[in-house]
């Protein structure tokens, strides 16, 4: 233990001054949100009549997302200012005179980068999809006017399911219309109910009609008497049916990939759900990118110290990093370029200009 810490002594002690910084700033930027948030949805909260209690179950329930969605902005904002400092403070002068090159320094920080971009993946992928939809569960129970809320349709295969509203955490469904299709352009049938309750696992048609659409057979409604044609055949749960409910509701990619093969109903698009399964497996060049504009606040002149423009600069560069990566996940969701393009050619473009940089620097030393 003595030698590893010996032998890994600058880097622990530059991913310690890049972490504070970096979680300081999480901290901030998440308590300012939730803030915001709480603000927004504290007067439906007490017009429930959930109280305070119901104010801090809601706050509790929405840091995670609050959290996994500043920390990309964390990490680039925590690690100018401790890079700043460092700098400021002749510590980046002092590794450049023992030998340390750029290239090196990032070197040494890419372990903690790494370690941060899998934070960001674990709760992006496994807290914050359990937590937003325990939110919304608790949000629909506790809404004493359930018809008010907008319709909202989905798929399952081919059929397209149309819901005029929940109630009870997903358990009560108002308003049922299935549309059974034979292809991508033909009506099979249409079912439609008044209510369908979840009850022992299964969901159970209430004032049921059904009508076929066969050659020669007249386009009318008939109403389900049989017992067994009034249960729904259909691999739904009451959280699922929540989560399709919600207008973007995050997912795992295990959710994502079970929609991508129909083996359950799905929302969304195929082009959004690859490109939000691709930009997520994309996090840590994403991060790997931060640090990378976050070291061109290394060159700041000795003398210049705080009066450099650099630290704004990059600031700014790590900004317009972040808006092009999300305009291209918009066209890759869109289905105007490949996912995978979408994905990666942000941080493609951004890595050989960021190097380019760094060279042109290096040369002029």
């Amino acid at each position: 233990m003595k030698k590893f810490l010996q032998r890994y002594t600058l880097t622990l002690y530059l991913s310690h001054r890049l972490l504070t910084t970096t979680f300081s700033t999480v901290i901030i930027l998440t308590a300012i949100m939730e803030v915001l948030t709480l603000l927004e949805q504290t007067s439906i909260i007490l017009e429930r009549h959930l109280g305070l209690k119901g104010v801090i179950h809601y706050m509790m329930l929405k840091l995670p997302m609050l959290f996994t969605s500043v920390l990309p902005l964390s990490t680039l904002i925590g690690f100018l200012i401790a890079l700043t400092q460092l700098t400021i403070n002749n510590e980046i002068t002092i590794l450049h005179s023992v030998g340390l090159s750029t290239w090196g320094l990032i070197k040494k920080l890419l372990p903690m980068t790494l370690c941060l971009s899998a934070l960001c993946f674990i709760m992006s992928d496994l807290v914050t999809p359990r937590t937003e939809l325990n939110l919304a569960t608790w949000w629909n129970k506790t809404n004493p006017h359930p018809e008010k809320e907008n319709n909202f349709y989905f798929y399952s295969n081919l059929d397209i399911i149309n819901i005029d509203n929940i109630a009870y955490g997903g358990n009560k469904i108002t308003g049922l219309t299935i549309i059974k299709r034979r292809d991508l352009s033909h009506i099979d049938s249409v079912l439609i109910a008044d209510e369908v309750i979840h009850k022992n696992k299964q969901w159970i048609f209430t004032n049921a009609k059904f009508l076929q659409n066969q050659l020669g057979v007249p386009l009318k409604f008939h109403e389900l008497t049989d017992e067994k044609e009034k249960i729904w055949d259909i691999y739904l749960t009451p959280h699922t049916l929540i989560r399709l409910s919600s207008k973007s509701m995050p997912q795992s990619i295990h959710n994502m990939v079970l929609e991508l093969t129909n083996q359950q109903p799905f929302k969304m698009p195929t082009n959004y759900i690859k490109t939000t399964i691709w930009g997520r497996l994309c996090l840590p060049f994403t991060f790997i990118m931060m640090l990378i504009i976050t070291v061109l606040v290394t060159y700041i002149p000795p003398r210049a110290g705080l009066r450099s423009w650099i630290p704004i600069y990059c600031l700014g560069y790590g900004l317009l990093f972040i808006i092009f990566q999300e305009v291209l996940h918009a066209l890759g969701k869109a289905g105007t370029i490949p996912a995978p393009f979408a994905a990666f050619s942000a941080f493609l473009i951004f890595m050989l200009s960021t190097s380019a940089i760094i060279l042109l620097i290096e040369e002029k030393k």
